[in-house]
């Protein structure tokens, strides 16, 4: 992890009391590719953070720190790819950036809210 992944993930661990926190996940680890066609090399890209359910059984959400990185040209190609593919596949990913401070509170409430929905979503 980089140093602004690892202070993320400091921020996000207490989450960990009812969820899965997996960082640098694969998607093709996640995503089973359907058509020979489509996403090729895209599904060797990494995620972040991906948060499961405790015991593992669902992905909740996928979770991206944008930093200045973020701001290329080709990197903002494979982002519209990733987001595309996440969409595809039914899978939420919110985006966090390190242009601001993201506060620990903010954050944490944040990707509960996202998860609430996606638990309402799916009962």
């Amino acid at each position: 992890m980089t140093l602004s992944e690892l202070d993320f993930y400091n921020k996000i661990k207490i989450l960990e009391n009812n969820f899965k926190i997996v960082p640098q996940v694969n998607l093709g680890a996640i995503i089973k590719k359907i058509s020979k066609n489509k996403y090729r090399s895209e599904l060797f890209k990494n995620i972040d953070f991906a948060i499961f359910t405790k015991d593992y059984s669902k992905l909740l959400l996928l979770i991206e720190l944008n930093d200045k990185t973020h701001n290329q040209e080709e990197r903002k190609n494979r982002d519209q790819k990733v987001k595309m593919i996440c969409k595809e596949a039914g899978i939420k990913l919110i985006c966090f950036y390190t242009t601001y401070s993201n506060e620990k509170e903010y954050v944490v409430n944040r990707i509960l809210n996202e998860i609430e929905k996606i638990i309402k979503i799916s009962i």
